[in-house]
């Protein structure tokens, strides 16, 4: 009788017990994700949003040194009866040749302002947000004792990385959605405010070239998010992670403006040395081909496919950020699934 009773039981003891939720993500975690990190989001998207509207409106797209022309200097050296050599000369002694004058007239400003705004200016808060975010959803759960919390749940470590990872992914994309709309709207303000003063005006922004650079930094900060996604996964101290990750984000970012300086313009005019461009080899932002998405653009606005060239350089390069996002965090994530625990 006692163990027909104990067999009775126990059937009971295994419907009574909690079988973990076969969810691709946890809602309530996710739910908490957001309400840890949305302030910080918030101030970050609206100031990179800020960063590119002003930068549209006030500078707009400016040609830098409009003022010199070649016909109209020969003309001023025939009417005034000068020595073109001497000119020359004087010109070759205060450092401009007369092949860097050509190069200088025909820099467009927005060359040099696609390389500060796309891969510099406009990626820091978004990089700092990775950063932040990626931490505070592994790694700092795990340092402060939270993750035991959540693992007590129905929700196993798969579940939680999962989730995690999809939080990561939604909010960079949401924020990234604000900034293109914020700098497209932006653009179509500044070209028709140039329009309107000037109907005959040609340097007017492309909406698609626009669309480009932004989806090349959203993917190449989407790279260092699963860089520090994978780091704040492997570490369970969170300072290990900070610093894993972040420092990564931290090269690729100084090493973007060191090689600044070996760009062709930036060495053409003088202020550059073409040897710096080694430091874009550390950079996961020199994978932003802003000339060729710029190449890409015009051909498809001129329908000229001949005329322009490297113009689907850009593809791969994005390809390789989407590649490491993906690979890292999967690597980080299996881990985490693996690894003990300090629970």
């Amino acid at each position: 009788m006692a163990e027909e009773m104990i067999n009775n039981k126990k059937p009971s003891l295994e419907t009574n017990r909690q079988k973990p939720h076969k969810h691709l993500i946890s809602r309530p975690l996710f739910k908490q994700s957001f309400k840890a990190n949305w302030l910080l989001w918030l101030v970050l998207t609206l100031g990179c949003a800020g960063i590119f509207i002003v930068i549209n409106l006030v500078i707009g797209s400016k040609t830098i040194f409009t003022n010199i022309n070649m016909s109209n200097v020969m003309t001023y050296v025939k009417d005034e009866d000068l020595n073109w050599l001497q000119v020359l000369g004087l010109l070759e002694k205060m450092g401009f040749s007369l092949s860097r004058i050509q190069v200088m007239s025909q820099i467009d400003i927005n060359a040099i302002l696609n390389d500060l705004i796309y891969k510099i200016a406009g990626v820091l808060l978004p990089m700092i947000y990775v950063m932040v975010v990626s931490n505070k959803l592994v790694a700092n759960q795990v340092n402060d004792g939270s993750m035991a919390y959540v693992l007590s749940t129905p929700t196993n470590r798969k579940t939680v990385v999962r989730t995690q990872f999809v939080f990561l992914l939604a909010s960079v994309t949401a924020m990234y959605v604000i900034i293109t709309a914020c700098a497209l709207g932006s653009e179509a303000v500044a070209n028709a405010i140039k329009l309107a003063n000037n109907p005959q005006a040609t340097n007017i922004r492309l909406p698609l070239r626009s669309i480009l650079y932004c989806l090349g930094s959203y993917t190449s900060i989407l790279a260092l998010g699963g860089i520090c996604f994978g780091a704040s996964c492997f570490f369970n101290k969170s300072s290990n992670s900070v610093v894993v990750g972040g420092g990564v984000c931290v090269v690729s970012f100084l090493g973007c403006i060191l090689g600044l300086f070996g760009n062709k313009v930036f060495v053409a005019v003088g202020i550059g040395v073409d040897a710096m461009k080694i430091f874009d080899f550390f950079s996961m932002f020199t994978l932003v081909d802003t000339e060729s998405m710029s190449n890409f653009a015009k051909a498809i606005a001129e329908n000229d496919f001949v005329n322009y060239t490297a113009i689907y350089d850009w593809t791969w390069k994005m390809a390789i950020t989407v590649v490491i996002f993906v690979l890292f965090s999967y690597i980080g994530g299996r881990y985490f699934t693996k690894k003990d625990l300090p629970l």
